[in-house]
């Protein structure tokens, strides 16, 4: 089934110029994208977008590290090694299980989500379009990327248990901030 969705959904690359090319900017330079994101909430949201801005940093860093330690007790091959894809970007043939840019994008996304909704809905629809692409492109079976994206979730969660770890570090981070740059 995962192979049949994958087939489906890679099956309407290279049909359509426009399409194929908005798809390849988002499965390669969503990352981007993120960071920049980030980087507005970290200046225009005040002390709190600071902190999430942290938060989210510190989600991505666990979702990334959990898919680290995964993909060394479980490969998956990427589709395009074992099966003839549409490949629209050039990809190392390294595991493809589970979405290093799922996980930290989902993981930045809820994250931002519980900071500033407005924000958070549009990189949920990133996240949403990042899902496809990547299945798109094909660099990615959906099981993957449904797996990156659950992964990001949790370390998303994880944070906001963690939180009263992290307050601490975070005003450290702000007192030197605001020492430097004098808001």
């Amino acid at each position: 089934m995962n192979y049949a969705i994958f087939q489906f959904i890679n099956g309407f690359a290279g049909h359509n110029n426009i399409i194929d090319k908005v798809m390849i900017f988002i499965a390669l330079y969503s990352p981007i994208i993120y960071g920049l994101l980030m980087v507005i909430q970290w200046f225009v949201g005040g002390d709190d977008g600071k902190k999430v801005s942290m938060d989210e940093f510190f989600a991505a860093v666990i979702a990334l590290s959990a898919n680290f330690i995964i993909s060394r007790f479980y490969f998956e091959p990427r589709p395009f090694v074992s099966h003839k894809v549409n490949l629209l970007i050039k990809h190392p043939s390294d595991a493809s299980f589970p979405s290093d840019h799922l996980s930290g994008g989902s993981a930045i996304t809820f994250t931002q989500i519980r900071g500033n909704k407005f924000i958070g809905v549009i990189m949920m629809l990133l996240t949403v379009l990042l899902l496809i692409a990547r299945v798109y492109v094909g660099v990615h079976y959906p099981m993957d990327v449904i797996a990156g994206f659950i992964i990001g979730f949790l370390s998303s969660k994880l944070v906001k248990y963690l939180k009263g770890i992290l307050i601490p570090f975070e005003n450290y981070m702000l007192k030197i901030w605001h020492k430097f740059i004098r808001t």
